[in-house]
């Protein structure tokens, strides 16, 4: 043990966290570090960037941060005392944005085409709702889900049946947005919809999106607290519980995740409502689920490391560009189809 200050046992400790960037960020940290037989309670927290947690035996402060970096620095995070003070990569936010902007230039220039009905109306075409879940599945959904996913994988990472409890997630996940975006579909037959609603959903949405955006940006800090996603007290109960190993569990978590909090699926629910009939309703929410599938799969099945990998200063920027991007469009197409602006296509 090195000389220097010790912390003796039940000592309760805090310490900064670098590199924290969405909900599955504290599922990560805390997974890796209740490894450690003397420590306990560990809570990591998103908008303050911070862990606290509880030591177990008599240690040096020096060799805790030291052990504990070694641990949690294969997956982009850094522990420390100090708190530096927040910075902008510019340089990652301007890479970001020029290919958030050749993004969306294939999006207008679809439009312009006539590919997918982006604007002037109140439902989208199915290859755009394809593609806004693709998009979903690279921001938000990784964001808000995330947590969900990579708890369900690492769950199932030491059995022996590492692969079908994950198969039967993603298809009882698209199984479920089906159904469930027939339900949806069925109660917008049943319930006369007004313009009023419509308009009022979409400045929620908006807000919900643009929270999302900044936060993927990491420009100002105070918009953590805001952060959307799904309670921790969730996942944490998926990743310790023993009994997890089964089928039917991955089966009914997949559907489950039709109710996460993400603006995107929000979105495609409100336009499957606007469908009005149960075959509208499933198509938009299974082709949306089927365009989040990819890249949602590739966590499950790359589990923790894969995630880690992910954590580039320009994949979030980009990310939270192309998120903004989708606010301000779904935004516009709102008062479009209140009549306040004509379609700008």
């Amino acid at each position: 043990m090195k000389e220097g200050i010790i912390l003796i046992s039940g000592t309760r400790c805090e310490y900064n966290v670098y590199g924290m960037h969405c909900p599955a960020c504290e599922l990560i940290i805390e997974k890796k570090l209740s490894k450690l037989v003397h420590l306990k309670n560990v809570n990591a927290v998103l908008h303050e960037k911070k862990v606290y947690f509880e030591i177990e035996k008599d240690v040096s402060k020096e060799d805790l941060i030291l052990e504990i970096n070694i641990i949690v620095s294969p997956h982009g995070y850094k522990i420390s005392e100090t708190r530096e003070k927040h910075k902008v990569n510019f340089k990652d936010l301007a890479i970001g944005f020029a290919i958030a902007v050749l993004i969306a230039g294939i999006f207008f220039l679809m439009q312009k085409l006539g590919i997918a009905n982006i604007l002037g109306g109140r439902t989208f075409s199915l290859p755009l709702v394809f593609m806004i879940g693709v998009v979903a599945s690279l921001s938000s959904c990784m964001a808000v889900a995330g947590g969900l996913v990579l708890s369900i994988s690492s769950s199932y990472a030491k059995g022996k049946d590492k692969v079908r409890p994950l198969i039967f997630f993603h298809a009882s996940r698209i199984v479920g947005f089906f159904l469930l975006g027939g339900l949806v579909g069925l109660i917008g037959r049943a319930f006369t919809l007004t313009p009023g609603f419509y308009f009022i959903m979409s400045i929620i949405l908006f807000i919900v999106m643009l929270i999302l955006g900044v936060n993927l940006l990491d420009v100002f800090p105070f918009f953590r607290k805001l952060q959307f996603g799904l309670p921790k007290i969730f996942t944490r109960n998926i990743v310790n519980n023993e009994n997890i190993q089964n089928k039917f569990t991955p089966l009914l978590l997949g559907a489950v995740t039709f109710f996460l909090p993400c603006g995107f699926t929000q979105s495609m629910q409100v336009n499957a409502m606007a469908g009005g009939n149960f075959i509208k309703g499933a198509l938009i929410m299974l082709v949306f689920a089927l365009g989040t599938l990819p890249m949602l799969a590739l966590i499950s099945f790359g589990s923790v490391r894969f995630s880690a990998s992910l954590k580039s200063g320009i994949f979030f920027k980009t990310a939270g560009f192309i998120v903004m991007f989708f606010a301000v469009f779904n935004f516009l197409s709102s008062l479009v189809a209140a009549g306040i602006i004509p379609p700008l296509f």
